[in-house]
């Protein structure tokens, strides 16, 4: 006689959208050292009774944290703590609001926050074309290389990435670069690069040492003021 075993296989269907999203925030920098702590707060006008948090790593769910919420005037919210980090932990992370008599709807998803985990990699170098101080208004480029063959850079003003990477490519000198070239907005503060790869878009490198980004106010043409009969002049 044939034996078998039997698997009880739940599944669970989740109702999204159902209430309006709340909205997710990162309390420090989303780039984050490897070891240190991340605190994502999810809060909502609307009084949930639970908050669930998400990670996502190549478009599917990796892994859900839930927490009850907790009430203020006004609204609800509750703080996630992340860390000490691995490589892991790095990811895109959303959360959602529901209420304890109806555990499987879920509020729309909040606006997704990327998490970097930097200090995988040997630091690249950062340098500016010119003196970096650049009146209001002018433009800068700035040039992030290394001798590692890196797929992509990224650019950081004050522990906040900023837009898109680039891709690196080979020099004549043998290191690998690409060149940022900041419009006419440009923020004064401490910028650093970074370096990843393809595989792997959320582990960055170590940061590049800090390139401090001075603005001066705007110029200004002289225009030399021509005396009219009506001007007096005062001689001591």
């Amino acid at each position: 006689m044939l034996s078998a075993d039997f698997y009880l296989v739940r599944t669970i269907f989740l109702l999204l959208g159902i209430y309006k999203k709340p909205f997710l925030l990162a309390l420090q920098p989303p780039l984050v050292n490897l070891g240190e702590k991340v605190t994502l707060e999810c809060r909502s006008e609307i009084m949930f009774e639970t908050f669930t948090l998400t990670s996502h790593k190549n478009g599917t769910i990796k892994d859900s944290f839930e927490l009850s919420a907790e009430h203020f005037y006004g609204g609800s919210q509750v703080n996630f703590s992340i860390g000490p980090v691995t490589p892991d932990d790095a990811g895109t992370y959303t959360c959602y609001g529901s209420f304890n008599h109806s555990p499987y709807e879920w509020s729309e998803s909040s606006d997704p926050i990327d998490i970097k985990i930097t200090g995988l990699y040997k630091k690249p170098s950062l340098s500016a074309l010119i003196e970096p101080v650049v009146m209001s208004g002018e433009n800068m480029t700035l040039t992030c290389f290394s001798d590692l063959q890196f797929d992509m850079f990224h650019l950081s003003m004050e522990g906040v990435p900023k837009e898109h990477g680039l891709p690196s490519v080979k020099s004549h000198n043998g290191t690998f670069q690409d060149s940022f070239h900041i419009g006419s907005v440009v923020q004064a503060g401490n910028y650093r690069c970074y370096g990843s790869f393809r595989n792997s878009s959320h582990l960055w490198s170590t940061p590049s040492d800090r390139l401090y980004i001075l603005v001066t106010g705007k110029r200004t043409s002289y225009i030399p003021h021509i005396l009219s009969p009506f001007d007096t002049v005062s001689i001591e």
